[in-house]
């Protein structure tokens, strides 16, 4: 197994981020960050969705996630990237969804 893209890297370490005062606008920033990282040059609104789901769950709801749902996500922020077409998108997050099911 190779070295994670910096996209789950990112993921992983807003996962692991101390909460802090004010944590709303602290949560509100980690998932603006993780959609600057994971979107890119992705076309697909598909995708786009998918992302900001995912990083609304990593950055946001983390508490929320039992461990195969944040695997999920993270395969999502791994995958989606430059992702073109909703049917593309919708492949990943099929494979994804399979990988690691709820």
């Amino acid at each position: 197994m190779g070295a994670l893209p910096w996209a789950v890297a990112f993921g992983l370490a807003l996962a692991a981020a101390p909460q802090t005062v004010p944590a709303a606008f602290d949560e509100a920033g980690r998932q603006a960050r993780c959609e600057l990282a994971s979107i890119g040059d992705t076309r697909s609104g598909l995708a786009i969705r998918l992302i900001h789901t995912a990083c609304n769950f990593i950055a946001i709801d983390s508490g929320l996630l039992n461990a195969s749902n944040r695997r999920y996500h993270l395969c999502l922020l791994q995958h989606l990237p430059g992702a073109q077409s909703d049917l593309a998108a919708s492949r990943i997050a099929s494979a994804c969804r399979t990988t690691y099911p709820p």
